[in-house]
Parts: structure tokens; C-alpha cells; sequence
């Protein structure tokens, strides 16, 4: 399956607000030429989540193309149900065929993101997503992804029992998030409650670029500054909290982030302990989850206009 790949260009800004775990000084985010993403969406099992489905996976295509800058021909979406004129079927040949393409294809200078989206289960030796047709569990889609040359890897695993599949995951260099710990099994909240925290982004981009006013200083920052994978990681997982919160349960996922290559992830508390000096240490991203992912920048302000530009003089009408 030839797959066609326009160019993507993406801009690059430094962080300034602190606040958003900016990147070090000493090490400055390294932007990818194109953002390519891979969206796998697993047996729904009724129709109340093949709808439920559908709308977080066009939540997050949204996002991926307004806010990352992922251009629409680089999203792939193969879905556990008839294929359809823009979605592949989510089969094990189909998936293997796809992967294979995406890491002979991608360079290091390129980047990666890829969702898991359904259900999975565990087992005494793996975790499990499910699909029409067999079933794959971790350790042979780990397999498919281990080639992977991409400078920026994302790994988005969302589903339930999807904390086993971390560890197989793990890479230095790599971002690999799950939506509950090992052991969990239960249906999560984080897939959907990814979705609501990206809704909300792309509500306050188009807010914020229909209030923009003409006179405003070109030279000023820019109100909302760059998004890091942790800042997204860690406004989801908040969210789910505060979910089971509001419905007074227990919480019954726990999301994990791992990006040192130790194969074990951190829970949201542990990463709210990351300060400024710690990010500024180089050494410490073999050890600390959470540093490769607050260095990793989803989106950045648009350059303002040069001089030359913005001053451009005025054409005389001739007399």
C-alpha cells in the first residue's frame, strides 16, 4: 500500500513561561520537519461505543491538525469495523503492513504519535487490545515499533489493561503514556477525558484568534504559551481525578508516563514534583519520567511579522 506524504513544515519558538515546564536552556526542544500520527481504534463491542468512539477519534484529529500541526494526509486511522473511504481496518495485516510503511518511512528528523483507542485485557504474561480477528497483545506491537528512527516518538495507549503494555514500550529517547497501571483493567476515563482537554485548547485557539486585536503589538508574547506533552499529559490525568472525585468513587485507573527508557512510568503526583532546576539538568532525564516530555513542544505561537513586513509602505495612486 503506497501511502503519499505531503511535506510539513513546523515553526519553532522557545518557551518563556515557567509555569508550563518550558524547556532547559541548555538543551533547546528539538522541532520535527513533519509530525506524522497513527490512530488505532479496537473492536468497539456495541453501538453506544462505536459512537462514543467516533467522536474522540475526530476530537483528535482536530487537534492534531490545529494544534500539533499534523497535516490531515499524514493521519492514518485504522478502525475495528468495515473499513471505510478514509479509515483502514484495524486487522493485524493491515496494522503490521502500516506499521512496517511508517518506520521504514519516518526519518530522525520526523516525528510519531500513535493512539490506541478500545479495550484491552491481561493476562499472567501480557496485556492484550482487542480487534476483529486475532488479537495482538504487547510485546508483538512493541516489536513492530522497535526500528522506529523518529527523533520525537508519542505513544498514546488509552485503553484498559494498557499500563502492560509500558514496559515493552520503553526506549530511551521515547514517550510512552499509559491511561492505567499495571493490573488496571477497567474501562478508563483517560481516552475521552484526552479528548475534553483538547476540545478545550482548540475552543481557546479559536477564541483567542477571534478576539485578536489588529493594533496589538506584534512584538509582545503570545497569552497562551507553547503546550509540552507533560502539560497535556498532566491536565488529562488531573482531569480523570477530579472525575472520580465529583462521582465520589474510588479511581479505578491510574495513568503512567514513562520517557527515561526505565520501562517504569510515573503517576501525575510524582511528576508535579519536577521543578526548574531539575529540568535544566541534562543528567537527569536518564533518571526523573516527565523531563524528555516537558521538552517535547506540541505547538508554538506564530511568528510575528518582520519589519519589514508590518511596515511595509502603502502603493501611491497615480495622478
Amino acid at each position: 500500500m503506497a501511502m503519499h506524504v505531503p511535506a510539513q513544515e513546523i515553526a519553532s519558538a522557545v518557551p518563556t513561561d515557567e509555569s508550563q515546564a518550558a524547556a532547559p536552556a541548555d538543551v533547546a526542544p528539538a522541532f520535527p520537519n513533519r509530525r506524522h500520527a497513527l490512530i488505532i481504534v479496537g473492536l468497539p463491542g456495541d453501538q453506544i461505543h462505536r459512537e462514543r468512539f467516533d467522536a474522540t477519534v475526530q476530537i483528535w484529529r482536530n487537534w492534531l491538525v490545529q494544534i500539533a500541526a499534523v497535516d490531515s494526509a499524514d493521519i492514518l486511522v485504522l478502525d475495528g469495523r468495515d473499513a471505510t473511504e478514509d479509515r483502514l481496518p484495524a486487522t493485524q495485516e493491515s496494522i503490521r503492513s502500516v506499521a512496517e510503511q511508517l518506520v521504514e518511512r519516518i526519518g530522525d528528523d520526523e516525528s510519531l504519535w500513535v493512539f490506541w483507542l478500545g479495550h484491552g485485557s491481561q493476562d499472567r504474561r501480557h496485556g492484550w487490545f482487542h480487534l476483529p480477528g486475532p488479537d495482538m497483545n504487547a510485546a508483538q506491537w512493541a516489536a513492530m515499533f522497535a526500528e522506529l528512527k523518529a527523533g520525537e516518538q508519542v505513544f498514546w495507549m488509552t485503553h484498559s489493561a494498557s499500563g502492560s503494555f509500558l514496559k515493552p514500550f520503553s526506549l530511551p529517547g521515547r514517550i510512552v503514556i499509559s491511561a492505567t497501571d499495571d493490573g488496571e483493567i477497567n474501562e478508563p476515563r483517560f481516552p475521552h477525558q484526552l479528548a475534553d482537554v483538547m476540545t478545550q485548547q482548540l475552543a481557546a485557539s479559536t477564541n483567542a484568534e477571534s478576539t485578536a486585536e489588529p493594533t496589538a503589538d506584534p512584538t509582545s508574547p503570545a497569552k497562551d504559551p507553547p503546550v509540552s506533552v507533560l502539560d497535556l499529559f498532566r491536565r488529562t490525568a488531573d482531569q480523570v481525578g477530579r472525575s472520580f472525585d465529583e462521582d465520589q468513587l474510588l479511581p479505578t485507573e491510574h495513568a503512567l508516563l514513562d520517557d527515561n527508557g526505565d520501562g517504569v512510568g510515573t503517576e501525575v503526583a510524582e511528576l508535579a514534583k519536577i521543578d526548574s532546576q531539575s529540568i535544566h539538568n541534562t543528567a537527569a532525564q536518564a533518571v526523573i519520567d516527565g523531563l524528555l516530555a516537558a521538552r517535547t513542544i506540541i505547538t508554538t505561537p506564530e511568528p510575528p511579522p518582520t519589519p519589514d513586513d508590518s511596515a511595509a509602505p502603502a502603493a501611491t495612486q497615480q495622478p
